[in-house]
């Protein structure tokens, strides 16, 4: 089983320009994805970016950058699947054959484990139903929304309509999604926008792992837990070398 880890980079960030290379403890912070899929033993490490300065950052980190990302995969628009047929059709002309599995590393996403990722290789190459694995976080299905007249109200149907506050066991258990991603490549090819299908089985982590960097919000709270000493326990075990 081929397996490429995938780190996207795109310059074009609006919310945090340039997040993706911004400094975190001395080290750019798509370094800690490269760092982490290096430190998985696959057979390549593979950065998608838009940018020239970027890649020779990525390069300087011990990735593959064999290609700028095209015009259609790096605008604002422009999803996983985009870039997955960027990578699809330009891979084979650069003389690199495509995977068997992809490992999405998010640079955004920094805390992660390699156990946790092996486990889910070992799912995909032993079980060949599954369509893909995500490492989840719990979450807290009692959210709100603002309605139309500026109150809060829940957002699940669930929720008792005679209680204020009501217990996290109440509602059904939740969990985020989006923390990683290992799915096969031939499920790009098959299913496009579906590309993870739905036999996607999930490997619940600690909660570190959802923290994503969105806006200078989380970037503070994701540099100030990094830079930290001495380090918590926590996050030095969620964090390559």
């Amino acid at each position: 089983m081929r397996v490429y880890a995938l780190v996207p980079a795109r310059s074009g960030s609006k919310g945090l320009p340039d997040k993706n290379i911004m400094d975190i403890g001395g080290r750019p912070l798509i370094d800690y994805a490269i760092a982490f899929g290096l430190a998985l033993k696959i057979d390549r490490v593979l950065v998608s970016t838009d940018s020239e300065r970027y890649a020779g950052i990525a390069r300087g980190c011990g990735a593959e950058c064999p290609f700028l990302r095209a015009g259609f995969a790096s605008s604002d628009t422009a999803r996983e699947e985009d870039i997955l047929d960027d990578l699809n059709t330009r891979l084979p002309q650069h003389g690199i054959e495509l995977p068997d599995v992809w490992v999405w590393l998010k640079p955004t996403s920094p805390f992660r484990r390699v156990d946790a990722v092996l486990q889910g290789l070992e799912i995909l190459r032993t079980r060949p139903e599954v369509d893909s694995v995500r490492l989840v976080s719990e979450g807290d299905a009692r959210l709100q929304v603002i309605n139309a007249d500026g109150f809060l109200e829940p957002l699940l149907k669930e929720w008792p309509p005679h209680l204020s506050k009501i217990p996290r066991t109440t509602l059904v258990k939740t969990y985020f999604p989006y923390n990683l991603e290992i799915f096969r490549h031939r499920g790009w090819v098959a299913n496009r926008t579906l590309f993870m299908g739905r036999r996607i089985v999930p490997i619940v982590e600690s909660r570190i792992t959802g923290m994503d960097i969105d806006d200078r919000d989380g970037f503070e709270l994701v540099k100030a837990l990094i830079e930290a000493r001495p380090r918590p326990r926590i996050v030095a075990d969620h964090l390559p070398p």
